[in-house]
Parts: C-alpha cells; structure tokens; sequence
C-alpha cells in the first residue's frame, strides 16, 4: 500500500510538500513555501504577524492542518500556561504537535526529504518537529548560509538550528514584570542525515532512501529513492539538463519502473532546452563591447551562474567582482572568490565612512569569515577583513569601470548612488523574467532606476536579457520519464500538468490536500 497527499506544489511553481505513507514508515518530500500563494494574502507592507506566524499561515491555509508535525513551541511558547495570559483563547488551536503525538504514541514522520536550498522547497521546514532532516551536505550547508546571511526572520531563520521560543517577562520599560515571547540563548543543531549520491539510508528500520545527484540552479540538489522490499517512490526535485555537472537523472535510473514518480515541470510548456555554455558566450560578447561598466544581476545563490559570469568577465578582458553574499557562500564551502580570479565589492554601509566600524552588523560585507567568528570577547577577537583589504569599493569602479563587470542585483541598485558611470555602461539580468504582479512592480522601477543613469541607452534604458533557467524544457522532461517508466506519474511544481504523458503507465493530476491510495 502507498498513500500520498500533495500539500503544495499542486498547479503551482513551488510550494512543494508532499506525504507519502509506506507500509511501514512516511515522510515528507520538501516542505517549501508558496510565493504564490502568500502573495495571494500577503505583500510588502503586509506580512504575517511574526509573535504568531505560524497560526497565521494555518489559518489562511498556507500551512497544512496535520497532526503530528509541527514543533510545540511554535504552536505555543513554552511555559505558556505558567501565565494569565488575556489572548490565551487565540492562541488555541486543534493541530496537535509533534512533541504531543511522540508522547501519546500517535502518528508522526519519521524524515523530511530536502531537496535543494531554495526556499520554495524549505522555507517552511523550521516549523516542523524534530524528526530528521535528510539532504547533501551541500544542501546543509546552504541553508546556514541563508539563515545567517539572508533576509529571514524569528522563526524562519531556524532552517538548520533551533532556539526555542520561551515565555518570560519584560526587565525594563514602562511595564517591568509583564510577559512576554522570547528565545532561548541556547541554540539546538537540527539532526541531519546527509545524504550521498546513490546510497541508500535506513530511516527507523521501515524502509530506505536513496539520493541522486541532479542538476539545477544551486548546487547540492538531489531527487530521491524512497523504497522498501515491494515498493519504490521517486520524486525527481527540480532537475535540468543543460549546466555543467553533467548529471542525467534519466540516465542514471533507466529502466527503474517505479510505482509513483512525482516528477517537477517548471517549464514543461517550453520545447527548446537552455543552454548555460550559450550564456557565457552571449555575456563574454556584450561585456567586450561595453564601453563603460558592466554590470549584471541575477541570485546570489546560484554558483553556476557565478561560475559563468567570472569566465565571461576574464574572457572579455575585464575583472569580475561579485556580491560579498556570494563570497560567503563559497567560503561555507571551502572556495574563495579571490583564489578564482574574481574580487569582492566592498559595499558602503553603517556610517558610510568605509571605516571597520561600519560593518559590525554585517560582518559578510567585510570578510567571507570562512576560517574566522567574531567575538564578543575583546581579547578574543578574530576579525576576517579580507574585503577591506582586497575587495573594490566604489572609488575604485570609478577611478576605470570599464576595467570591471560587477554583479549587482536589483535589491542592491542603491549602490549605482555612488557610481560615476560613464556613457555605455550596461547592464544585464541574468536571471528569469518577471511572472508575476509583484515582479513586475519591481521591474518597472528598475527600469526608472536605468533610464535615470542612462544606463543599457542603446537598449531603451532596458535590461538586457541573457538567461538559461534552472529547469529542464518539455522535451528534456519527457524523455527522462520516457526512460524511467514509472507506472505511475505525478506531475508537481507546474501550472501544466495536463501536458505530461506516460507511456508505460497514467499519469495522476494531484488535487491539493487530497489522499491518494494505491
């Protein structure tokens, strides 16, 4: 018997979070958040209420009603009832905690599968319970990255550490001895099980779960096997063809006939595949013609496109200089930039004086910190400056920009502040085009932003558009699960499931919170 329920992912481009029940045994594939649907209650200056998020997103349901899943202290605080709290009838709710189902012997996942670090297949995992968290290491390493360094907050930052949210009572201020919702200083390591190409691990004796390594726009990322003696359970993640691993889940699983393969169509409407070597050739030709800076934007994440961009910038003669946020993702991950050929742009912030002082808050800005941790302690303080002192502010793109390609994407423009940009300066969006209201709001004060500096004059003050997505074409997809024969197909993260087709068996289009039993 395999029961499995889509709780996202279902016509929607992320949000993937998928049950799946065994014989013996469940777990979860990715537990992702929905731009989408959040954007269908939610928006700049309208967000969830961050001392209750969690009840916040159950009840609009962007959150499943599960039993049995979510962490106890994100529910309710701990100590919560030691208080005569006025709100304590808000704060009721009929899901039961992961915590509570362990006691009482009820149902609760035994994993949760992670299959890359971008935020629409994890962004909601620091909600669950402390059931494992299978994934690379890669992938681990990843999502540290994004808590420390991305714009997360309370609850969300907790992808790969937990501080548990605690009851206590206000020191100072006008009302000293009145309750309120902290944290604990003490910090929690999730348990992880990493996971390695192509061999298996035994989850709670029940059944096993295999990794396989899959190209996409991060690195790390993995589909998985999850199987015992009579049953198998594929489910692709996001995969393409086109980058420079040279993985091919088709090929490595040939033949495999599983009983489901949920399987990603991102851009299943698409016949022609990218080309990520075509990116290169296109960025090295306009970074050559450019006469004055060249920058480029596209998501600090993805170290493929880093990988492109610094090849192109070095072939047209220029030095390539990225965000200090991509430094420090490579630094998490035993790379640096400067061994690469590359340099790092040293931002002006705090004071805006260039001065160490500026960047106590955001040490990232200042050095990678990939050897070093900085101290509260004064006569233990290490300090990783590498960027200060090898990096390129704005004083040097202006003294030669046509000497330099600089990665900028569109949430740092404000730099362009302190540019002296001469005429032909370019710039280009290396990443998708916008596909939704809020994306277009925002391009259409990047366009402001490029016609008031004159930058990209000989394109209409326009971006220039060189991209080749994370996801696979139709055709690309299509063969994969031609050869892979699942007798069972179940199409997720598309808006067009009804262009799959299976030869060797159906194909199932999953309604949202629905139980399928096979």
């Amino acid at each position: 018997m395999i029961k499995f329920t889509c709780y996202g992912g279902v016509d929607d481009i992320g949000g993937n979070k998928i049950l799946v029940k065994l014989d013996k045994g469940s777990m979860f594939l990715d537990f992702g958040l929905s731009y989408s649907e959040e954007s269908q209650f939610f928006e700049e200056f309208l967000q969830p209420r961050s001392g209750c998020k969690i009840h916040d997103l159950l009840k609009l349901g962007l959150l499943p009603q599960i039993d049995g899943i979510y962490r106890q202290d994100a529910i309710c605080p701990t100590d919560f009832e030691d208080y005569n709290i006025k709100a304590e009838k808000l704060w009721k709710t009929d899901v039961q905690t992961f915590e509570d189902a362990t006691k009482t012997g009820s149902w609760r996942p035994d994993a949760v599968f992670i299959s890359h670090a971008h935020l629409d297949h994890c962004g909601y995992a620091p909600y669950l319970g402390a059931f494992p968290f299978l994934c690379s290491q890669m992938t681990q390493k990843l999502m540290d990255a994004v808590a420390e360094i991305g714009n997360l907050q309370g609850l969300d930052k907790q992808l790969t550490a937990t501080k548990e949210r605690e009851m206590g009572e206000l020191k100072t201020g006008y009302f000293p001895g009145e309750p309120k919702i902290g944290y604990s200083k003490q910090e929690a390591n999730r348990e992880f099980c990493n996971l390695e190409h192509k061999k298996a691990q035994t989850i709670n004796n029940k059944f096993t779960v295999t990794g396989f390594n899959v190209d996409h726009s991060i690195p790390g990322s993995m589909a998985c096997l999850v199987e015992n003696k009579s049953t198998q359970v594929l489910y692709t993640g996001d995969v393409r063809f086109h980058g420079k691993s040279g993985y091919n889940l088709g090929d490595e699983l040939c033949g495999l006939e599983p009983d489901v393969m949920f399987c990603e169509g991102t851009r299943i409407d698409k016949k022609e595949p990218d080309n990520e070597k075509q990116v290169e050739t296109d960025l090295t030709d306009i970074f050559s013609k450019c006469k004055g800076l060249a920058m480029v934007g596209f998501t600090w994440k993805d170290i493929d496109r880093y990988e492109t961009v610094r090849d192109a910038a070095i072939k047209s003669g220029r030095i390539p200089v990225f965000d200090p946020r991509l430094a420090y993702l490579l630094g998490r991950i035993g790379r640096s930039a400067y061994d690469e050929g590359a340099r790092v742009f040293l931002e002006r912030c705090g004071s805006m004086l260039y001065s160490p002082g500026d960047y106590s808050n955001s040490k990232h800005k200042v050095g990678d910190m990939a050897l070093s941790e900085w101290s509260n302690k004064r006569d233990d303080i290490v300090v990783d400056t590498k960027h200060l002192e090898k990096g390129v502010s704005a004083l040097e793109l202006n003294e030669n920009p046509s000497s330099y390609v600089l990665h900028l994407d569109y949430f740092r423009f404000k730099n362009i502040l302190d540019f002296e940009l001469p005429e032909g300066s370019v710039f280009v969006r290396a990443q998708c085009e916008p596909f939704n209201p809020k994306m277009e709001l925002s391009h259409k004060r990047l366009l402001r932003w490029l016609k008031h500096f004159n930058i990209n004059t000989d394109n209409g003050w326009k971006p220039h558009q060189i991209h080749a997505s994370g996801h696979a074409s139709g055709p690309e997809i299509q063969e994969m699960i031609d050869k892979i024969k699942p007798k069972m197909l179940v199409p997720v993260h598309t808006q067009h499931p009804e262009m799959f087709r299976n030869s060797a068996g159906k194909v199932h289009r999953p309604e949202k919170g629905v139980e399928v039993k096979i």
